[in-house]
């Protein structure tokens, strides 16, 4: 009326729901292109095609798209949107302890400690004696003997049944009351020793009554303990130690059932192998002697001796200062008669001693035993 109204384009909106359960959708306005008096070259055309092409292939993948992946979604969603949650606070009650707590650096690994040592059983056969079956297990003949309550070699007879430790070790049962370093103490051994060879980790825990610890005597050396020995040895090992030093004055011969060694009145006497003295005391002509049966079998005597240090039965180790040099009985001078015998039978020394060091000077004047 007071003019034309004019109008704009027509628009058509086009929506495609995703889901179900949203309300998210594409929406597209189609307008109706204005009309160009210029005409459009083919190059636009086909640009506005493919365009037109590639909408419409966006607008049907994506909604199958988002169909198959909506639980992938929702999780994302979830996860973003998600409300923090309050913090747990746990009550302790006032009546209640507190525990430390631990807190382990690495990965916890259980040790498993090492089972002791264990005993064997041995049934004597014929033939068999004390220092025989000793050297058999390893063991010096006072260890089979304090263990099994022996006092005398001749107490082994064929069908005796022995208890043999697998150590040079003395076998105790815990009593009432026992403790571990009483019982180390009353053998003079070492109490953490004592604990190792036995697997003992906590006291008294470990130390029940009823329970068998041994107790490790390395040189089979009991308090209070002593052996006699009946049965004649046989020799097993060649060598044994020179009883004192000094210059061997004469040779064993027919005549002279031994080694005259010269040495300083009083020079120390030792023994020539472990083992366990069977004499202590004068012998007629040979004055005051010494004599030790060696573990593996052979009896080694001492005479003309000033002083004696051991006590018959007690046992010795090789080394072990058991005498002094001196001239009692038929001497001329100090030195030491050295006898040694096998099965009873007297044999030359020398076949056992080791290298000499010195020159032998037979036909000093030393006497005889």
């Amino acid at each position: 009326m007071g003019g034309a109204i004019r109008r704009g384009p027509r628009q058509i909106e086009l929506r495609v729901p995703l889901t179900s359960s949203t309300d998210i959708a594409f929406g597209f306005v189609v307008r109706k292109p204005r009309r160009r008096r210029r005409k459009r070259g083919a190059l636009r055309r086909w640009t506005a095609a493919v365009t037109s092409a590639a909408c419409c292939v966006i607008a049907a993948v994506i909604p199958i798209w988002t169909v198959i992946a909506a639980p992938e979604l929702e999780r994302l969603g979830a996860l973003v949107l998600a409300k923090p949650q309050p913090a747990l606070v746990a009550s302790v009650s006032s009546d209640r302890p507190e525990r430390a707590v631990v807190v382990a650096r690495g990965t916890p690994v259980t040790a498993l400690r090492k089972d002791p040592p264990g005993l064997q059983l041995h049934t004597v056969t014929s033939g068999e004696t004390l220092l025989s079956i000793a050297a058999a297990y390893g063991v010096t003949p006072q260890t089979l003997a304090y263990n099994n309550a022996i006092r005398d070699t001749a107490e082994v007879r064929p069908g005796l049944s022995l208890v043999i430790p697998p150590i040079d070790a003395a076998i105790h049962v815990v009593r009432e009351g026992d403790t571990l370093a009483e019982i180390a103490s009353s053998f003079g051994a070492d109490p953490d020793t004592v604990r190792e060879v036995n697997s003992v980790a906590f006291e008294p825990a470990d130390v029940t009554v009823g329970r068998v610890l041994l107790v490790p005597m390395p040189e089979g050396r009991y308090p209070g303990f002593r052996l006699v020995l009946r049965d004649a040895p046989r020799v097993f090992a060649p060598r044994v130690r020179w009883p004192t030093d000094g210059i061997v004055t004469q040779l064993f011969s027919q005549v002279h059932t031994g080694i005259d060694i010269a040495a300083p009145y009083g020079s120390p006497v030792v023994a020539s192998g472990s083992g366990t003295v069977t004499e202590v005391g004068w012998r007629g002509s040979g004055g005051l002697s010494v004599c030790v049966l060696v573990d593996w079998g052979l009896e080694v005597c001492d005479y003309h001796l000033s002083a004696t240090n051991v006590e018959l039965g007690e046992r010795v180790v090789a080394g072990q200062p058991i005498a002094s040099v001196g001239s009692s009985g038929v001497s001329t001078g100090p030195h030491v008669h050295w006898e040694a015998r096998t099965n009873g039978v007297l044999v030359d020394p020398m076949t056992y001693a080791p290298t000499m060091v010195t020159t032998p000077r037979v036909g000093g004047a030393t006497g005889s035993p």
